[in-house]
């Protein structure tokens, strides 16, 4: 046997083995696919109470939208909840996770109670992490005005990760591609978009952990944009019915036990002290009253069209073009906060424009001891020197605790570390982005995202003073370039302590495996993916 035949053969054993997996499993049955439904959302003229408490533009500005600022976990469960509860006609939920956990339960019961009294449910999810929770799912989708549907779908079942990672070897160019897209709307009046997924680390209520993020409450004509966003996708080809996943018939028998569950769940999220703090929270008041405080602007949907799985559309097409189009380029600040941050090379030029005609540009992203993904942190380190050495300013976070009442604002209480998840764009302090778009290549190339852009001088100097705050010295280490006895350039990372500034020359905060992590991540040719 030859050496090109010897390396064949486990090949081939892996490749049959592989086969057998995959004829073992169950599939998506075509039929159900084929029978997917069109549905479209209702008029905003439609009368329900939430049209009766919609936003009200001033008569200087008629297009307007109105908008709150979720900072706050809380507030951003809150806000959900609040809606699902008041839906009387539609709810069109759309994310990337929808974890099982305390929030999430209660997030799925307060869907339910309004399917059962007669709002029609539309949840739309990544496929990704669909099989952690698919039994409950598949019973959720069979209360009969609650519909689920998954997007860019694996056809082959099951949590085996060797058949779902059979999947990734054959058909991994489709399957690379998710829907990251994040929206929450009631009655087509008001919506939420911005950062967060549905799980305890968004909402401050996981015990160990939790994200800083940003969302965004609106109602105006905005709302019927992000809604139009919703039905491309939930029409699109790329969805399949939850009906169309094996097991289906069965799991319509556990919805009268996972009502039961759900509810059970909410009673004993009710009894602790989060809920309590949940509700003496000053926007859970404007709930009740039912006046709110907004914020005026002018905003627009950026959405990637679902065809993006396909790939081969043009820039103008995607969201980066459609910001473009909206005439963003900052003339003399731009501040991007964005926990995942690989420019690459159509980044860097952008950057390195907008600095030739000397636009200040600040830019916020994790540490390596805080970022939850140390991959695209090493993507990201391969761009710090060129970065600074073109004179823009970067802060990366420290893994914050969230006990101190100066980081009460920026970082919630509820756990014991955050990390950054926030994404957002100040262009001269004068327009915002606020979504779910992350400044890497991933964002810009794969995943399908959707945020808003807002004029509005108000809300941008707020989310540029959010983002200030995250890069003062107490939270976030200030990076800088410094001349070695080498010669060579190396990188200070300098931020506050009790004794003063402190400057060290290496990974802050980070364990010697991590920075031994990152060293070997850095050789990796993987950047298109992150």
């Amino acid at each position: 046997m030859t050496p090109d035949q010897s390396g064949f053969l486990p090949f081939l054993l892996i490749l049959l083995a592989t086969t057998q997996l995959l004829v073992a499993c169950t599939t998506l049955k075509d039929r159900h696919i084929n029978q997917r439904q069109p549905s479209f959302a209702i008029s905003r003229d439609t009368p329900t109470r939430l049209r009766q408490l919609a936003y009200t533009p001033p008569d200087d500005l008629p297009d307007a939208s109105g908008f709150v600022l979720l900072d706050s976990g809380m507030d951003a469960l809150s806000s959900r909840l609040w809606l699902a509860d008041q839906a009387e006609k539609s709810l069109d939920v759309q994310y990337y996770i929808f974890h099982g956990d305390k929030t999430g339960a209660v997030v799925a019961d307060s869907l339910l109670r309004a399917a059962q009294r007669g709002v029609r449910v539309r949840v739309l999810l990544d496929d990704i992490y669909v099989f952690e929770n698919e039994s409950n799912i598949l019973a959720l989708d069979s209360q009969p005005n609650l519909e689920i549907r998954v997007f860019n779908a694996f056809r082959h079942r099951g949590g085996n990760p060797l058949v779902r990672l059979s999947q990734f070897l054959v058909d991994g160019d489709r399957l690379n591609r998710r829907m990251h897209n994040k929206l929450f709307i009631a009655d087509n009046q008001y919506g939420i978009t911005g950062g967060r997924n549905i799980g305890d680390e968004y909402f401050q209520a996981h015990e160990e952990f939790g994200f800083i993020d940003l969302d965004v409450l609106t109602s105006g004509p905005v709302v019927d944009e992000m809604s139009k966003a919703f039905d491309d996708y939930w029409n699109s080809n790329a969805v399949v019915p939850v009906r169309a996943i094996p097991g289906y018939k069965r799991a319509r028998q556990q919805l009268p036990a996972l009502g039961e569950a759900l509810s059970n769940a909410r009673k004993s999220m009710e009894a602790t002290p989060y809920w309590k703090a949940l509700q003496a929270r000053p926007l859970s008041a404007q709930f009740q009253s039912g006046e709110f405080y907004w914020l005026d602007g002018v905003a627009h949907a950026v959405v990637d069209p679902p065809e993006k799985i396909d790939g081969g559309l043009h820039i103008s097409d995607l969201l980066l073009g459609q910001m473009i189009g909206l005439r963003v380029d900052p003339e003399e600040e731009l501040m991007i906060v964005s926990p995942y941050f690989v420019p690459g090379k159509i980044g860097m030029d952008w950057l390195a424009y907008l600095r030739s005609r000397n636009v200040n540009i600040k830019v916020l992203t994790n540490s390596l001891a805080a970022n939850d993904v140390p991959l695209v942190h090493a993507g990201y380190a391969r761009y710090r020197e060129p970065l600074l050495d073109m004179g823009v300013e970067l802060f990366e976070l420290k893994p914050l605790p969230n006990t101190s009442p100066k980081r009460k604002n920026l970082a919630g209480s509820g756990s014991s570390r955050s990390s950054l998840h926030a994404k957002t764009f100040v262009f001269d302090r004068k327009r915002a982005f606020i979504g779910s778009f992350n400044f890497d290549p991933r964002s810009a190339l794969l995943n399908t995202e959707l945020g808003l852009v807002i004029d509005s001088p108000i809300i941008a100097e707020i989310v540029a003073l959010m983002s200030g705050q995250g890069m003062a010295p107490l939270n976030s280490h200030r990076l800088s370039l410094s001349n070695g006895k080498d010669g060579k350039n190396r990188i200070v990372w300098t931020s506050e302590t009790d004794q003063g500034p402190v400057g060290t020359d290496g990974e802050p905060n980070a364990t010697r495996w991590q920075r031994f992590l990152m060293d070997v991540l850095m050789l990796l040719p993987i950047e298109g993916n992150l």
